[in-house]
């Protein structure tokens, strides 16, 4: 005996039954497919804080967001919102890559997400420009906050060394989602 069965090609989780013509075939089947309401609920509004202290008037900054992204990988455009008339540098929305470089004259950057996000990749990184061969400066640090929905999920600290010798950037990729 032939059995005929209905094929089911977009199930939500757990909701699909397939059955064939004759009583003596019965079965039930779940797809892996992730619910786009749990999706959702995991993702989440991204704000970045930085605060700088030092002598970070001599730097320059590089501030990158490489990636923001929610579902399954669809871009999310950053905004600057501290120092208030900031703009990006430099924008490949293709890449979905936002590059910030300025002078520093304030002490605190503020970067938000302008959609809930479930990844966030950065990088942050200063460079001494001004008063280099002066040997009464502090150099520049800063203290990064991530927050996800309005809770801090992560914290970092960056200090340059003096002119001459290499600081590593601050470059983190968080799956805000977990």
């Amino acid at each position: 005996m032939a059995a005929s069965f209905r094929q089911f090609s977009d199930w939500s989780v757990c909701h699909g039954i397939a059955w064939s013509t004759s009583p003596e075939y019965l079965f039930a089947s779940c797809s892996k497919k992730e619910d786009d309401e749990t999706q959702r609920r995991s993702e989440k509004k991204v704000r970045i804080e930085v605060e700088f202290s030092g002598d970070y008037q001599n730097y320059q900054l590089l501030f990158t967001i490489n990636s923001l992204t929610k579902g399954k990988g669809e871009f999310v455009e950053p905004v600057i919102t501290t120092p208030a008339s900031a703009q990006w540098t430099q924008v490949i929305s293709q890449g979905n890559a936002y590059n910030y470089i300025t002078d520093l004259t304030n002490s605190k950057l503020v970067v938000q997400s302008k959609e809930a996000v479930n990844k966030l990749g950065f990088l942050l990184s200063a460079t001494q420009t001004k008063n280099t061969d002066a040997v009464n400066q502090t150099p520049i640090s800063a203290v990064i906050k991530v927050f996800a929905d309005d809770k801090v999920i992560e914290t970092y600290n960056y200090t340059a060394l003096p002119v001459g010798q290499v600081t590593e950037p601050v470059s983190k990729n968080l799956d805000i989602s977990a």
